[in-house]
């Protein structure tokens, strides 16, 4: 068909379309261009999880590398030595160890079972951000003891009534409050509140935080061992090459990145969401094919009159086929641009009220490859359902009364 015909076929389309029912091409396009949102809107949910999770990971329980004691250990050994080394292992930012035992926070009559974490604060500030994400108070220091920082889930508010005994939180701890920590080895003291933080996590915001130096009075002794290493890299360095350089220094045989944590430690954590994206992928098409479908059918069952008027008159069959199809194709078109604007409003709305999960504050990830391969395929899908009643029709034998014979 040349080019003459394709721009026939297109001003008969369009002309069509702007003399039919404007409530049918609006719905038309409407649906359309949610169904377009949709097929963006639950990619972006995952993406943003999975983004959100792995980021999590990385700043609250590993940094960008791991460093774990040898197989059949309990600790890594001569932890001074042993952070100088890695420290001086070129593309090492800083490494911070971190030391974990159970506790019991007690507060005015309420008791919360919990993990307390020491850390070294200033090593700490280098490899996560737990530093910027105080609400109230100020971030340990080193020399820090009889102080600690409480995490949001724990403290909770004093607005929500929770009775005395054991609970999810301490009922609304603030800034200079004491409570009381009781340990896992009986050891038994009070504590001052320094600061409460939130990170949106609700693992890491059930914790608490006290310095290396608190809990070598925990324990009775000096800590020169830790469970674990956090490891943070500079951003012009590979894991690979710093783990490669710890392993040749025989510091130890287990060094994991964050993604080597969730893939062995939390696999089934995004093993369902690919397959539910599939589905509603494929639903979404389906319900974007029948639309087209049923809009061209029912505009060529109406046009019958006029289809056997334009073979009387001489009208390649094409061009009559391409009248019809090109009406999918603007309105297909039409849809997705609206799609486009309407997914934009969405994410602006959602930037400022981010979604909070059980165990996270998510976001949408939305990429233009995502916006142009989810708009390719919804047009070729809707176009190819708008010609096909269009080629059926242009294959009957049509008087020009509209009368079949």
């Amino acid at each position: 068909m040349g080019k003459k015909e394709v721009t026939v076929a297109l001003f008969l389309a369009w002309r069509t379309l702007v003399r039919g029912k404007r409530s049918e091409i609006l719905a038309c396009v409407l649906i359309t261009s949610l169904i377009f949102t949709s097929m963006i809107f639950f990619p972006a949910l995952v993406n943003g999880i999975g983004q959100d999770l792995t980021q999590q990971v990385v700043d609250y329980q590993t940094s960008d590398i791991l460093v774990e004691p040898k197989q059949g250990n309990q600790y890594i050994y001569k932890l001074p030595s042993t952070l100088d080394l890695i420290n001086r292992i070129p593309g090492v930012l800083r490494a911070s160890p971190h030391y974990e035992m159970g506790a019991t926070l007690i507060f005015r009559g309420r008791f919360v079972n919990t993990m307390v974490h020491a850390i070294k604060p200033r090593d700490e500030k280098a490899v996560s951000p737990l530093y910027t994400t105080m609400v109230a108070g100020n971030y340990l220091g080193d020399s820090d003891t009889g102080n600690v920082i409480i995490g949001s889930q724990a403290a909770g508010s004093r607005d929500l009534y929770e009775p005395q005994g054991y609970g999810s939180s301490l009922g609304g701890v603030r800034v200079g409050d004491s409570v009381v920590i009781d340990y896992a080895n009986n050891f038994r003291k009070e504590y001052q509140v320094k600061g409460i933080y939130t990170t949106g996590n609700t693992d890491v915001d059930s914790r608490v935080y006290i310095s290396w130096a608190e809990m070598e009075k925990v324990t009775g002794k000096t800590l020169d061992y830790a469970p674990y290493i956090m490891v943070r890299i500079k951003d012009d360095y590979s894991d690979q090459a710093v783990i490669n350089q710890i392993l040749q220094y025989g510091i130890t045989t287990r060094v994991r990145t964050a993604a080597d944590v969730i893939a062995q430690e939390q696999p089934g954590v995004f093993m369902g969401y690919p397959a539910i994206g599939s589905v509603f992928f494929v639903v979404s098409l389906v319900i974007a094919a029948l639309v087209f479908f049923i809009f061209v059918r029912k505009k060529t069952a109406g046009d019958r009159r006029q289809v056997g008027i334009r073979k009387a008159l001489g009208m390649d069959t094409p061009v009559i086929i391409h009248s019809y199809g090109f009406q999918a194709v603007l309105l297909s078109a039409a849809g997705i641009l609206l799609g486009c604007v309407i997914t934009g409003l969405v994410m602006v709305c959602i930037s400022f009220f981010s979604l909070v999960t059980s165990g996270s504050s998510t976001f949408f990830s939305v990429t233009p490859a995502d916006l142009a391969f989810n708009g390719s395929i919804l047009f070729l899908v809707s176009v190819l359902a708008g010609y096909i009643p269009a080629v059926l029709v242009s294959r009957e034998n049509i008087e020009c009364t509209g009368r079949m014979v």
